[in-house]
């Protein structure tokens, strides 16, 4: 597996791992590998905090869990990286393309007779807010201006549209899974998230699975942010104002995407006005 040139790899019993050494230590494993142990099988992967002020960067630590696939995707897993390690890959291959994401300090992997039982993955807590937190709070408190707000959508769009171009496709580009560092007050930087899902296609090789990191964004009403509001971001995307027939063909595409997946998704009427649909009512985004 290729890691980036600081994780050092080695094996204890069943287990593979991959570390930042300075970060990692012989505590630290046995308290990882304790939650781990003590987490109840699940179909989903589980996200814990984790204290552990003698760190070097901070006190506070994420451990995600996941834990044995069933089915064909259990055989699959005999002969491919565990999401945790996928995880760690893309991790390091979107920091080296110069995007924000948490620093992974560990990934780890059991195995017994090549069939993954559970795997996990340690990341340092990156001080933010989810970008529906941010809305909420700024919007609550009317402190978001209109040209901050339009200029951070600028800088989203564009981030995203990068992603893309590099052939990076996110496994899960909700809101939640985008967080915002503020620096004085104004929004910093953009962290992607919840990498684990995340795929590199080659830049030459054609696919439209970008597209679907667009519905995810769009799907969710959000406050402050209106119908003229998503058409910046859109065409921020695009990288020009004027809409070729192939862009208002796409933007027709997202529009009947977003309907069905809110139909889908939150059992609502679907078939009312597109800004009527996507007025935020004060529910929780994910």
């Amino acid at each position: 597996m290729a890691y980036a040139p600081n994780y050092q790899c080695f094996h204890r019993e069943n287990w593979s791992f991959a570390v930042l050494s300075q970060s990692w230590s012989k505590e630290l494993q046995r308290r990882v590998l304790e939650l781990v142990e003590r987490q109840p099988s699940s179909k989903h992967p589980q996200t814990l905090r984790l204290d552990y002020p003698d760190l070097t960067h901070g006190g506070i630590l994420y451990l995600k869990v996941f834990h044995r696939s069933k089915g064909i995707a259990s055989l699959k897993d005999v002969v491919r990286q565990s999401k945790a390690f996928r995880s760690l890959r893309q991790n390091a291959a979107l920091a080296r393309a110069g995007f924000d994401v948490p620093t992974v300090i560990a990934a780890g992997e059991a195995r017994r007779v090549r069939r993954l039982r559970r795997a996990f993955v340690v990341t340092l807590e990156v001080h933010g807010q989810t970008l529906p937190e941010f809305l909420r709070n700024r919007f609550g408190q009317n402190s978001l201006g209109l040209a901050n707000k339009r200029d951070s959508l600028r800088r989203l769009a564009e981030q995203v549209r990068r992603l893309h171009r590099l052939g990076f496709v996110h496994g899960d580009l909700v809101p939640s899974n985008i967080l915002i560092s503020e620096n004085d007050g104004a929004i910093g930087r953009f962290y992607f998230m919840d990498n684990d899902r995340t795929r590199r296609y080659p830049r030459w090789l054609p696919q439209s699975s970008w597209k679907r990191n667009l519905v995810q964004l769009n799907r969710f009403p959000l406050p402050g942010i209106s119908l003229q509001d998503r058409m910046r971001f859109f065409h921020h995307y695009l990288g020009y104002r004027s809409l070729r027939l192939v862009d208002r063909r796409l933007l027709h595409w997202l529009e009947m995407k977003t309907r069905q997946r809110r139909k889908e998704c939150d059992a609502v009427d679907a078939t009312v006005d597109f800004r009527k649909l996507m007025r935020w009512e004060g529910k929780t985004a994910s």
